[in-house]
C-alpha cells in the first residue's frame, strides 16, 4: 500500500486510452494538465481518457490543472532558426516587434525596460544563457552575454533580481481556471505565487465558480520565486497545498539551495496541515532513455524520506519515449524508499502536526495513538469532505487510513493524498453525513445501536471485499463532517467481523 503518491503530466506521449491505462494500473492516481501547452479540446479529451480508464481499473483518479502564470518568454527568431549567443557579445532584448538574431530578441514582456536595472541578471532557457544589463534606452534593454549558448524560439525569462509588478494570475489564467472548474477538476496549481495575496485571490475565484456539493477543487501555491522563500509561512497558511516546483526554484534562486529548500517546504507544509507535491526532473534522464540514473532514484527516495504527498513527472511521461515504464520505475523506487529506511528514519514516528487547539487535529492524535497501542497500522475514516482524511494524513504518524466516502468527488481527490487509500462508499448507515445535524454522526457512534453497528459493518465490507482487511484484524475507525470545519465524531476500536465497537 503505496503512501507517497504518482502524479504524471499527460501531453502527446501519454494522450490515448492504451498508454493512460498502463500508467493508472503501474501506479498513477493523480494526472496533470499543463495549461501552457496545448487546447481546451486536447486537455477535455485527456481529461476524459484518465477519468474513463480509472473508472476501468477501480481506481481514483485525481485531476490537478496547472495555471500558466505570467511567463516571460523571448519571440521569435528570422526563418525560425537557432542563433547562438557567444560569451562577451552585445546582446538586446527589446519590446519592439523585431526578427530575433545573434544581436536581438522580441519579448512578450511589455514591461521589461520599466522593471530591469543595470547590472542586473536576465536568464534565458532555465539559465543556460546568463545576461547581464548594461543600459535601458526606450524599449531595449542592452545586455551583455556572461554565460553564451545556443537561443531558439520562444524560451522562457527569467529576472531572480527583479521584483516584476505584474500579477501572479494573467487574464488566461483566469479563463482556464473558469474552463478548469467546469470539468469539476480536484486540484488547480498557480504558477509564480509570491505573496499571500496572491493565494487568496485564486481561493476566492475558486469558492465562487464552485458547483461541487462536497468541498471544492483545492488549490496548489507553486513556490518557485525568491519571494515565495522569503513569505513561505504566509503562503502555506492561506493555501491548500504546496508545489516545490524545483526548476524555476533553481534558477530564480541557485541550483545549490533547492535541495535545503525542498525539505524546507516540505516541513513547513506537512506541519501545518498542508499537503506537498515535489516537481520538476525526477527522472529526466527516461526522456531519452528506459533506465533512470543512481542520482534520480536517489532524488526521488529523498523527496519521499522528507515526506511529501506525491512526486511529479512532467515531460517524462508528457513528451518521453517512454511513460508507462518511467511511472513503473518511480513505484518501485518508492516502495524500496518506504520499505527499507536509512536507520535515522527507522525511529518511531513523531507526529508532524504542532498543537493546533483544533478538537479535529486532536482526534487524529488520538486515532494515531490508539493504533499503536492496538498494534494496528490500520485506520478507516468516514468522511464527505476529505478534511479529516487529509488531516489524518498530516499527522504523518505512518499509518494506512482508509477513508470511506460516499462523494464521487472526494474520492477521486483524495487519490493525491500521502498515505491515504480512498473506497467508495454509496451511503452511511442509510444517512450520508449531509443530513446528519452536529453531534448526530457522535451520537450515532457512541450509542451502541443498531445503525452504529450498520454503518461500521457497511465500512468493513467495503475493505474486506477489497481485500485490504481480514476478519479478527482490529483496525481503528472515525467519523467526520462533512462541513469542513475539522469536528470528528469519534474514535472506535473496531474488530472485522464484530457487531459492535470495543469499549
Amino acid at each position: 500500500m503505496r503512501k507517497a503518491k504518482i502524479l504524471a503530466t499527460l501531453g502527446p506521449a501519454s494522450s490515448n486510452e492504451k498508454v493512460i491505462t498502463a500508467m493508472i494500473s503501474a501506479g498513477v492516481s493523480a494526472v496533470r494538465i499543463n495549461m501552457s501547452h496545448g487546447t481546451y479540446d486536447e486537455h477535455l479529451a485527456n481529461i476524459h481518457l484518465a477519468r474513463a480508464a480509472a473508472q476501468k481499473l477501480g481506481r481514483p483518479i485525481a485531476i490537478l490543472v496547472d495555471l500558466s502564470g505570467p511567463k516571460i518568454r523571448t519571440r521569435t527568431l528570422a526563418g525560425s532558426l537557432p542563433v547562438e549567443l557567444k560569451e562577451g557579445a552585445p546582446f538586446t532584448i527589446t519590446t519592439r516587434e523585431v526578427e530575433g538574431n545573434e544581436f536581438e530578441v522580441s519579448t512578450n514582456f511589455t514591461g521589461l525596460p520599466e522593471t530591469v536595472k543595470p547590472e542586473e541578471s536576465i536568464l534565458i532557457d532555465d539559465g543556460s544563457i546568463e545576461l547581464r544589463v548594461d543600459s535601458v534606452s526606450g524599449q531595449d534593454v542592452r545586455c551583455r552575454v556572461i554565460v553564451g549558448g545556443i537561443l531558439l524560439e520562444r524560451k522562457g525569462i527569467n529576472l531572480p533580481n527583479t521584483h516584476l509588478p505584474i500579477p501572479s494570475m494573467t487574464e488566461k489564467d483566469r479563463a482556464d481556471l473558469e474552463w478548469a472548474t467546469e470539468q469539476n477538476v480536484d486540484y488547480v496549481a498557480l504558477s509564480f505565487v509570491r505573496t499571500a495575496d496572491d493565494c487568496r485571490e485564486v481561493k476566492e475565484i475558486i469558492k465562487k465558480l464552485n458547483k461541487r456539493t462536497d468541498g471544492r477543487a483545492l488549490l496548489v501555491a507553486k513556490i518557485e520565486k525568491r519571494e515565495a522563500i522569503e513569505n513561505l509561512d504566509e503562503i502555506v497558511a492561506e493555501t491548500d497545498g504546496v508545489m516545490v516546483a524545483r526548476g524555476d526554484l533553481g534558477v530564480e534562486t541557485s541550483v545549490e539551495h533547492v535541495p535545503v529548500y525542498q525539505k524546507r517546504i516540505i516541513k513547513r507544509a506537512v506541519a501545518n496541515d498542508k499537503f506537498v507535491i515535489t516537481a520538476t526532473q525526477m527522472l529526466q534522464s527516461m526522456i531519452e532513455n528506459p533506465h533512470p540514473t543512481r542520482a534520480e532514484a536517489s532524488d526521488v527516495a529523498n523527496a519521499v524520506w522528507d515526506g511529501t504527498d506525491a512526486v511529479m513527472l512532467s515531460a517524462e511521461t508528457a513528451s518521453g519515449k517512454y511513460p508507462v515504464e518511467t511511472i513503473r520505475t518511480m513505484a518501485r523506487i518508492i516502495d524500496a524508499a518506504e520499505t527499507i529506511k536509512p536507520e535515522q528514519l527507522s525511529r518511531p514516528v513523531k507526529f508532524s502536526l504542532q498543537p493546533s487547539g483544533r478538537t479535529s487535529q486532536a482526534l487524529c492524535k488520538a486515532a494515531a495513538y490508539a493504533a499503536k497501542e492496538m498494534e494496528t497500522e490500520k485506520v478507516a475514516v468516514f468522511t464527505e469532505s476529505g478534511l479529516m482524511a487529509r488531516r489524518l494524513s498530516s499527522v504523518r504518524s505512518g499509518l494506512q487510513t482508509f477513508a470511506l466516502t460516499s462523494s464521487e468527488d472526494v474520492y477521486n481527490q483524495l487519490g493525491l493524498i500521502w498515505g491515504v487509500m480512498p473506497f467508495f462508499q454509496r451511503d452511511f448507515g442509510g444517512r450520508s453525513e449531509q443530513t446528519m445535524g452536529e453531534g448526530t454522526m457522535l451520537d450515532l457512534l457512541n450509542s451502541g445501536s443498531e445503525p452504529t453497528s450498520d454503518l461500521l459493518q457497511k465500512g468493513e465490507k467495503t475493505l474486506l471485499d477489497a481485500g485490504v482487511v481480514t476478519r479478527g484484524e482490529t483496525i481503528i475507525m472515525m467519523a467526520g463532517r462533512l462541513s469542513g470545519h475539522g469536528l470528528s465524531s469519534s474514535v472506535v476500536v473496531w474488530t472485522i467481523g464484530s457487531e459492535v465497537p470495543r469499549r
